[in-house]
């Protein structure tokens, strides 16, 4: 891929998948990495894909690198600064007054998690996340669901 498109897609998604890895590993500096991870490949190889769906591949590239972080050896055996704090600081992430719901939000299980912030943070369909995260529709709708009424009780107490 030529550097030129690398940088208009880097313009205009990093943002979106810096927000999505930061939801799905729970650390900035990891996110930094593996959106950083993402461009690189993209340089390095000549890839082809549909400019239609071009900020699906990117999210999808994105969700495979985070899922390869969360498995390897080395992220196990490293203690993250960030992970002996009480809560996460997320407030750069989420605009307006919503910052409780989202706190709420990113204490939830990775499975509940990405599926809403996907949907609501990132405006993808049922369909897109299905692919995205390699689930069936009505597995992406019920752990939406289920994730919603985890954070309403949560914010309810």
């Amino acid at each position: 891929m030529k550097k030129e498109e690398v940088v208009r897609l880097f313009d205009l998604y990093s943002d979106d998948l810096y927000r999505f890895a930061v939801s799905y590993v729970g650390s900035r500096f990891d996110a930094e990495d593996i959106v950083q991870e993402v461009f690189l490949k993209l340089l390095d190889k000549h890839l082809l894909f549909d400019l239609r769906n071009e900020k699906a591949y990117l999210m999808t590239m994105t969700a495979n690198k985070c899922k390869d972080l969360l498995r390897s050896s080395a992220r196990h055996n490293n203690v993250d600064i960030e992970s002996c704090e009480l809560q996460l600081q997320y407030s750069d992430l989420v605009e307006g007054d919503h910052s409780d719901i989202f706190d709420e939000l990113m204490k939830l299980e990775e499975a509940y998690r990405l599926p809403i912030y996907l949907f609501y943070y990132s405006g993808y369909s049922y369909k897109e996340i299905a692919t995205i995260l390699k689930l069936s529709e009505s597995a992406v709708a019920m752990r939406i669901q289920r994730g919603k009424e985890k954070i309403r009780f949560k914010l309810e107490e």
